[in-house]
């Protein structure tokens, strides 16, 4: 009876690996690993095939392309990519990976701190809204806002088909803001396109210190993909950064 016990015990602890290793083996055999789960507050999925019911994430499973990972309500997930690299996906977001030069989010908010990367191997990061060419920076997108935001470094926003219609904030210099002042008359023809710069590209680069904001192209005064402001980071935006950081 003893044997029967430790033999059944055997027989349970086979049926009850799980069933995702089997899946790893057979559905990525030789794929290449580019990451893994370092940290999971809450509750999170690792899918790796379209038809994969999806199991919970845990430290140290190894991501590879065909990868999704999704948050639920009140979780987040840190992740760490082959180049030491970190992106931490918050709650209801989801990011797939496609290949070591490519990530696809499609929802929710992720912030990236991306290491330098030569140009032949940059990082990009499509959304349903534009795609971004990244070398090494830090930067927060918003899926759901369609915002991005850029603490460190420069990144290039291509467009997905048409061109942005890009509005940016023109800067004034000293001499210009002094002679501003004194010319009070002149206030009275100012017009908003003395205030910003309108532009259609279908690629442009951010810089550091800076946030854009894509809304709907009905918004454009001629055909265009989105409607882009482009503003200094709030307050807001930088204490959102600053708590990424800490959770590192």
């Amino acid at each position: 009876m003893k044997y029967m016990i430790a033999w059944l015990s055997l027989i349970t602890l086979t049926f009850a690996m799980p069933v995702d290793t089997e899946k790893e083996c057979t559905l990525h055999k030789g794929v290449p690993v580019l990451g893994e789960i370092v940290k999971t507050q809450g509750r999170a999925k690792v899918f790796i095939g379209p038809d994969d019911l999806g199991q919970r994430t845990k430290e140290g499973m190894r991501l590879r392309a065909g990868y999704k990972i999704i948050t639920y309500k009140d979780s987040n997930v840190i992740l760490r990519l082959e180049d030491n690299s970190s992106v931490i996906l918050n709650e209801n977001a989801e990011l797939s990976f496609i290949d070591a030069q490519s990530l696809k989010q499609e929802k929710g908010e992720v912030y990236y701190k991306i290491k330098k990367r030569a140009k032949i191997k940059g990082l990009k990061i499509q959304t349903p809204f534009s795609i971004i060419g990244i070398k090494g920076t830090e930067f927060i997108v918003d899926a759901n806002k369609t915002e991005i935001a850029l603490n460190e470094g420069l990144i290039g926003i291509e467009s997905l088909r048409a061109e942005f219609e890009l509005h940016k904030q023109k800067v004034m210099q000293e001499y210009e803001k002094y002679k501003q002042k004194q010319m009070d008359g002149f206030k009275a023809y100012k017009s908003k396109t003395e205030n910003e710069i309108v532009s259609y590209v279908k690629e442009f680069d951010l810089e550091e210190g800076k946030v854009l904001y894509f809304t709907e192209a009905d918004k454009c005064e001629k055909d265009c993909e989105n409607h882009v402001n482009e503003e200094a980071l709030s307050d807001n935006l930088k204490e959102r950064f600053k708590i990424y950081k800490e959770m590192l």
